[in-house]
């Protein structure tokens, strides 16, 4: 007969293994829930009509509204290639500079990253509209700043700070002994990076064309705010939601939308394996080349110039928005007010304090399933993860408004109504992002090593308990990723709820869109301005925080100057 021990061993064993089932199940069903239905809604709604299944929401859109998807192709391209551009040489000015200056303006790129979607087009109103600072104020002109062109160099110059870092961050992967070599062999430096630096980011530069291409084709706020006559597929959709409630029309576009997206994403997709072949075993060898390695002659000239111009931009943006949060023009002269800050702390604060609390249960929620999920997927290899793992990534590479809009008819009656409820609002930022965080979460597992949780079940611990006692606590460089990354979107998306946000509900985001929308440009600055600071403060405390702990590791391991 089997022990008291021995039984109540195999009781505790089944219980985990049941309670293992059940967490898996789950986080399964929430992604198929959140993720996967909406997106079979839209689509059966996009065929649905007054008598059933129909087309005529299609045809609708080839017979009157073929010219949007024209300008919205148009205004992607324009926009992919030029923020392609600027980016690499923003990101070839950063990498190639000294150390001190590329602290400074890699803190320039991550303020870009952390600010409102609608932040570009307000200060390009203010710089350059009919009565902007620059046009009027300096020039003494009064420009029409409305149409496809301010479109395009709006989006370009906002699409360029993401571009910027992941090329950023490819150049880091190079290894400099071959830059070091080409030098010793008699190559220029602007032949180097010609024949040897560009060749190895080319799939990183398709990937850049191809992020800003689905963000151009998504983007509603820029063409509305400073389009002027100028309409794209993404306006339509928020005007056939907000002005005419056609949801049938509304889907039939987004799913136009998701066609590019879709092959997008399959080509981005292959894009980041080449490139995890090309950089394979590649950690930046040669540690003294990269400071050896400095542009000049006329590679230097153009390079740097032209990042001159994307950075003096984004100082004057920047600039604009902090002086006119405190400033008014008085017949040409400007004058320090309080009275926007007096406003945003009498009419507005309400919706930066709803803003803060959805983006903390966002980034605590968002980011501890999404550990769960990249533990099922990567560490434990579950059946159909793959599968999983590609539905987890669709929200992030497809439009916002075709999530919102799938979200609106899954949830919009019963059994499960969650239209006009808070909740519907934090589980679509949720998973809206919830794939950075399982991909720093793959990132972080792939550094440790599998023997680690054998030793462990081996000692006799069950799965649970060697995620939760061996492998969380190694984790916390991702959970830190993925905390900033939640909350910082929450703090700035606009398309995927813009749909969902009841009058009484606002946050943040959309208080500044309805400022700027009806020519409040100041209480839109001072706005702006409470909205970036608040996400650089999370973002400084995060990383100060994990640069400590990372000196407490340092200590423990006995890596001291010696006295």
């Amino acid at each position: 007969m089997k022990s008291k021990k021995t039984r109540a061993s195999q009781s505790g064993a089944r219980f985990y293994n049941i309670l293992d089932r059940i967490v898996l199940m789950i986080l399964v069903g929430l992604v198929c829930l959140f993720v996967l239905y909406p997106f079979l809604c839209i689509i059966k709604q996009s065929v649905s009509g007054a008598h059933g299944f129909s087309f005529a929401a299609y045809k609708s859109i080839f017979d009157k509204n073929l010219h949007l998807l024209k300008n919205s192709v148009f205004v992607a391209v324009l926009s992919a290639l030029i923020s392609t551009g600027l980016a690499v040489a923003v990101a070839f000015s950063v990498r190639f500079t000294f150390k001190k200056l590329r602290g400074c303006l890699m803190g320039i790129l991550l303020i870009s990253m952390v600010s409102p979607p609608f932040i570009a087009s307000l200060a390009y109103i203010q710089l350059f509209g009919r009565n902007g600072l620059i046009s009027k104020g300096l020039l003494g002109l009064s420009l029409n700043p409305y149409g496809w062109i301010g479109v395009v160099i709006m989006q370009s110059l906002f699409f360029t700070s993401l571009n910027a870092l992941l090329l950023i961050g490819m150049l880091e992967r190079i290894d400099f002994s071959m830059l070091q070599a080409s030098a010793d062999l008699g190559a220029t430096r602007g032949r180097t990076l010609y024949k040897i630096v560009l060749p190895l980011i080319r799939p990183s530069l398709l990937i850049c064309f191809l992020l800003s291409f689905i963000r151009s084709m998504a983007d509603f706020g820029t063409p509305i705010v400073i389009g002027g006559r100028f309409e794209t597929v993404a306006t339509e959709i928020y005007m056939q939601i907000i002005g005419y409630s056609d949801l049938s029309k509304s889907s039939a576009l987004n799913v136009l939308l998701l066609i590019p997206a879709l092959a997008g994403f399959v080509l981005y997709r292959y894009l980041m394996r080449k490139n995890d072949k090309i950089f394979a075993g590649n950690n930046n060898k040669a540690t003294g080349a990269e400071e050896d390695f400095r542009l000049k002659g006329m590679s230097a000239v153009i390079v740097y110039l032209i990042a001159a111009i994307f950075f003096v931009t984004m100082i004057l943006e920047y600039g604009s928005i902090f002086l006119n949060s405190f400033t008014k023009n008085m017949r040409g002269t400007l004058t320090f007010t309080t009275q926007y800050f007096d406003a945003l702390l009498e009419r507005n604060m309400d919706t930066f304090v709803r803003s803060i609390a959805y983006a903390l249960i966002v980034a605590l929620v968002g980011t501890f399933v999404g550990i769960l999920l990249s533990y099922y997927i990567e560490r434990r290899r579950i059946r159909f993860g793959n599968l999983i793992d590609f539905v987890v990534t669709m929200p992030y590479m497809l439009p916002g408004s075709c999530f919102g809009i799938g979200y609106i008819l899954a949830f919009n009656h019963e059994p499960l109504k969650l239209t006009g409820t808070a909740l519907i609002v934090i589980a679509n930022m949720i998973f809206k992002q919830m794939s950075i965080t399982t991909k720093a979460v793959t990132a972080s597992f792939s550094q440790i090593s599998l023997n680690i949780d054998d030793a462990a079940r081996d000692l006799g611990a069950n799965k649970l308990r060697v995620f939760w006692d061996v492998l969380l606590p190694n984790l916390k460089p991702a959970f830190a990723t993925g905390f900033v990354n939640n909350f910082t979107n929450a703090m700035i998306t606009a398309g995927s709820v813009i749909f969902l946000i009841t009058p009484g509900q606002k946050i943040a985001v959309f208080t500044l869109f309805d400022s700027i929308n009806t020519g409040k440009y100041g209480e839109a600055s001072m706005i702006a301005t409470f909205i970036i600071w608040i996400t650089v403060l999370i973002n400084v405390i995060f990383y100060i925080g994990f640069s400590k702990e990372r000196g407490r590791k340092k200590g423990v391991s006995g890596i001291k100057k010696s006295k």
